[in-house]
């Protein structure tokens, strides 16, 4: 776990004071474990899909995962944002009709995921919108693309607010609706 920086966040009156950290492979259990009491949380399971064990060792070693852990828990992950260069069949730039040449330009905000607990504090929308920042940063992704369910309205807007566009509506992950969303940031 690297700590990148404080960040504050707020609800009505109400500060919540963090730690942004970049996790690194070694945190792979605390992972799995957040995503596995988020899945119990879940009303509606079609809006959100997990990742497999293998799928979290690719992202780890092929993008970057932030994560926020509240001063007031600092052993507690908050909220969690896994942003991926994806591989050439995943990549979502195929969906959206991109030349085979600009698919190594492709970033996606792969998986988020925050504690009911820490809800209201807009960290969805912040967090998006860091992960598409650090993607402009690296320089070499010109696109962010993601995927959402059209139900899932917070996390549609969260995606907006960070700049994403639904590009189209199409069946993903064994046949769930899913917006296709894209931001061009070169």
């Amino acid at each position: 776990m690297k700590p990148l920086y404080p960040l504050t966040f707020t609800k009505a009156d109400t500060s919540l004071p963090c730690q942004i950290v970049l996790l690194e492979e070694s945190e792979l259990p605390q992972i799995l474990s957040f995503q596995e009491y988020l899945c119990s949380c879940v009303q509606d399971k079609d809006t959100f899909v997990p990742l497999s064990e293998k799928e979290w060792r690719f992202l780890l070693s092929h993008g970057f995962t932030f994560a926020v852990m509240p001063d007031s828990h600092p052993d507690r992950f908050a909220y969690l944002l896994g942003c991926l260069y994806p591989s050439d069949e995943e990549n979502l730039g195929i969906d959206l009709g991109l030349p085979k040449e600009e698919l190594p330009f492709v970033g996606h905000l792969e998986i988020a995921m925050a504690d009911p607990d820490f809800r209201g504090y807009k960290m969805h929308s912040r967090m998006c919108q860091l992960g598409v920042e650090r993607f402009a940063q690296d320089g070499k992704t010109k696109y962010v693309c993601s995927t959402v369910s059209p139900r899932n309205t917070p996390s549609l807007k969260a995606l907006q607010s960070a700049g994403l566009e639904c590009m189209m509506e199409k069946e993903k992950y064994g046949g769930k609706l899913r917006c296709i969303m894209l931001k061009k940031i070169k």
